[in-house]
């Protein structure tokens, strides 16, 4: 069959007219995925360990005083303000909202970094989320026990050691798991545009595991957080993808009470004393803490 010459100009035409269309309609499409994504996400993830307790600095104390009940010192005090001041720097006047978990020395360490907002700190909206506490090291606790136990947790495996009526790390992992998915809900329902969660060391080490999807043997190689320091994650691109940007040490000299901070671009790894790596995990790059990740 034949077709004339007007026949397919119109043909042409049509498909040029198609063609156009369903190049706008993918333009379109992702202009309102990234307005979705900017829409819904925050800028920003702060992640902050609490600052210097009582039981940081007198382990005695865990005999008598629950860990959950444990105040911040005079230190933790200043090392919290000192944190506050420089989110604060990295924050501008943006919006936010904060995460707490709920022992005393993250709601006090909370209560400092919000000084740095002055009169504007009763304005920004929080919320008490026990799925971000500390692992679990037992009840009341003797340190010659916990002493004991650490010596044993060399031998089984940081992650998967729990402490007698306590938890493993992989315990705190399940948790955190759980908090990851509703902080996802939160995002849309709250959309400020900077987040800071409260929190504690083990439990930042497992939020980044989890998050980045990091081999296990990566918990034992990532360095506990020094008090009232902080991790600052930044939202790129499309699909709900953060990367890790900066490590931050508000370090306060406790004589002069002047705050120092000490920035790295990446996080601090154990070069020793921990597990060989698999072959798997041999393989895994620690790039991708500082690549986007969804």
């Amino acid at each position: 069959m034949t077709i004339g010459v007007k026949e397919g100009f119109a043909v042409c035409a049509a498909g040029v007219v198609l063609a156009r269309l369903l190049s706008w309609t993918w333009k379109a499409s992702n202009e309102c995925v990234c307005a979705w994504c900017k829409r819904k996400l925050p800028k920003r993830i702060i992640l902050v360990r609490h600052g210097q307790s009582e039981g940081n600095d007198n382990p005695d104390l865990y005999r008598e005083v629950p860990d959950n009940a444990m105040h911040l010192t005079a230190l933790g005090r200043l090392q919290a303000r000192a944190a506050g001041k420089c989110m604060k720097e990295i924050i501008g006047n943006e919006s936010v909202r904060c995460i707490v978990s709920p022992c005393v020395r993250t709601i006090e360490t909370f209560e400092e970094i919000l000084t740095a907002w002055g009169e504007n700190a009763h304005d920004i909206p929080w919320t008490e989320e026990p799925r971000i506490r500390e692992q679990d090291f037992g009840n009341f606790q003797d340190p010659d026990q916990i002493r004991q136990c650490k010596l044993q947790r060399r031998k089984f495996g940081g992650f998967f050691y729990r402490f007698p009526s306590g938890e493993s790390p992989a315990d705190v992992y399940d948790r955190i798991s759980s908090f990851l998915e509703s902080l996802h809900r939160m995002f849309a329902r709250h959309p400020q545009e900077n987040y800071i969660l409260v929190t504690h060391g083990v439990a930042i080490r497992v939020l980044l595991m989890r998050y980045f999807k990091l081999p296990v043997v990566y918990f034992d190689q990532i360095e506990n957080f020094h008090n009232a320091e902080f991790v600052v994650l930044e939202h790129v691109g499309c699909g709900g993808s953060f990367k890790l940007v900066k490590q931050v040490h508000a370090n306060v000299n406790p004589d002069t009470e002047e705050a120092s901070p000490v920035e790295s671009p990446m996080l601090r790894f154990r070069t020793c004393d921990v597990a060989p790596l698999s072959k798997y995990a041999s393989s895994f790059e620690k790039e991708a803490l500082y690549t986007t990740c969804s």
